[in-house]
């Protein structure tokens, strides 16, 4: 699939509040790509040396589905205009899957990546169009 992984959202349209939902497999692949070479993102043997599980996923990486599902909601608006304001509480390793839900109410949105495989949250925050 290359550098793209497996990305799927889904979205609840009848509700007042949207719940908009994107799964992501975190990939050696994606992180190496998504990161510079040497270090715990991208080094299997500096990532170990630091004692980490495998590859870890950089937060904006695991982030990433959730702010797709907001440029898909409210386009150039957000680009211009919007802000993000996100956490990173949770380790994703290459090898993990993650689903990002996003709830929209109007112009406002609270965000939560969980990583599906350890079953703990990754990132939490809300965004304002």
């Amino acid at each position: 699939m290359g550098l793209v992984g497996h990305l799927h959202a889904d979205r609840d349209v009848g509700a007042l509040v949207t719940e908009h939902r994107a799964t992501l497999d975190v990939t050696e692949e994606l992180v190496r790509a998504y990161s510079r070479r040497g270090n715990f993102h991208s080094d299997a043997e500096t990532a170990e040396a630091l004692g980490m599980p495998g590859l870890v996923a950089q937060g904006v990486q695991v982030a990433g589905p959730a702010y797709n599902l907001l440029l898909a909601e409210w386009g150039d608006d957000f680009l211009e205009r919007g802000e993000l304001d996100v956490r990173f509480v949770g380790m994703v390793v290459a090898g993990e899957a993650i689903e990002a839900r996003v709830d929209i109410d109007g112009r406002a949105a609270t965000i939560e990546v969980v990583n599906t495989s350890a079953g703990r949250t990754a990132v939490v925050g809300s965004a304002k169009a």
